[in-house]
């Protein structure tokens, strides 16, 4: 499969095994909902990895646990829900939001939700401020709203059907959860950009870039086991190739075009903050992009040096609304008591 390159470094991370026993704990107490093969499957893909090889200056344990857990719960949740009708994610992700803003889970609630409350428990003990917490909050909201919940149609057809190629970027780019990823720059590097930063054309789109690259690394990542998925649509590959009649080859070639592209404009943006007048936080929004890039090359970093195995056959737990024939029973009595 072809693999993507940066123009910037790939870092390692000097804590990037950390968790490795502690996450195996998490899933055993919060993620029960789970059959015990899925847990397996689960403990071997080294999710909480993905914090640190993204986040790799970082070298705190207490500042990057809250980050591994988001990591898990948030790739768990996707793998989970991805099949869920859109009226049931929607009351999901509005508690989703609620436990992220400030509320605690009642015991009878599912225990992701405890890892999310817990999260926010320790950021805030590592002194994030609350604007940071309600964007972190909104963007997994969004995360589900725009990204998820547009994905179903596709996901649920009866026959395959594919999106244009623009309008699987405009979803996708939620889906793919980089917009509360990236968030995690701010705890790993003990600084929380101010608002009026955060919101700055610029910076937003660094970070619609860091979607977008992730986008189609993935999607390359991923191709080996999506090729084998009869009526899997959503992968940029079959989406080039469906869109423009191309073969697998010349579509791989254009989907690593556009990555490259995307690549260079974020190295561009990056280069042009110097003519920006940011006052005082000159040098912490150009710290911020940096290590929007070194979540890229180190995203990259985890799938091919990681020892994981989630893109391998039979890597991924089955959803709740699986396909006939998935040999994982996960029970889902409820989600929202309310």
């Amino acid at each position: 499969m072809p693999k993507c390159y940066y123009p910037w470094p790939t870092i390692d991370s000097p804590i990037a095994n950390a968790f490795d026993d502690e996450e195996k704990d998490w899933y055993d107490n919060d993620y029960t909902f789970i059959s015990q093969e899925g847990i397996k499957r689960c403990k071997s893909q080294v999710l909480s990895r993905v914090a640190t090889y993204m986040n790799p200056t970082c070298d705190s344990i207490e500042r990057m646990r809250p980050c591994a857990r988001l990591m898990i719960y948030i790739t768990l949740f996707d793998d989970y829900f991805g099949m869920t009708p859109a009226k049931e994610l929607k009351a999901i992700a509005d508690r989703i939001y609620e436990v992220m803003m400030g509320e605690d889970p009642r015991p009878d609630e599912i225990g992701i939700l405890r890892q999310m409350a817990q999260a926010r428990k320790e950021w805030i003990e590592n002194g994030m401020p609350r604007f940071w917490i309600e964007r972190v909050s909104i963007n997994f909201y969004e995360f589900i709203l725009y990204g998820m919940m547009e994905e179903i149609p596709f996901k649920q057809a009866e026959t395959t059907i594919y999106p244009t190629l623009a309008h699987y970027l405009s979803f996708r780019k939620y889906s793919i959860g980089m917009w509360p990823y990236g968030d995690l720059i701010d705890p790993c590097t003990n600084f929380a950009l101010p608002v009026h930063i955060y919101n700055h054309p610029v910076v937003q789109r660094c970070r619609e870039l860091l979607s977008l690259i992730i986008v189609i690394q993935n999607d390359f990542a991923s191709l080996k086991k999506e090729i084998e998925i009869e009526g899997e649509s959503l992968n940029i590959i079959f989406i080039l190739r469906n869109q423009y009649n191309l073969s697998y080859q010349e579509a791989c070639l254009e989907a690593m075009r556009l990555h490259d592209a995307y690549g260079q404009e974020l190295n561009d943006l990056h280069e042009s903050l110097r003519f920006l007048d940011l006052g005082a936080f000159q040098e912490d929004t150009y710290n911020h992009i940096y290590h929007i890039k070194l979540q890229i090359s180190g995203c990259a970093n985890w799938y091919y040096s990681s020892g994981t195995n989630r893109y391998e056959p039979k890597g991924f737990i089955v959803p709740k609304y699986g396909r006939e024939g998935d040999d994982i029973v996960i029970p889902h009595s409820i989600f929202v008591k309310k």
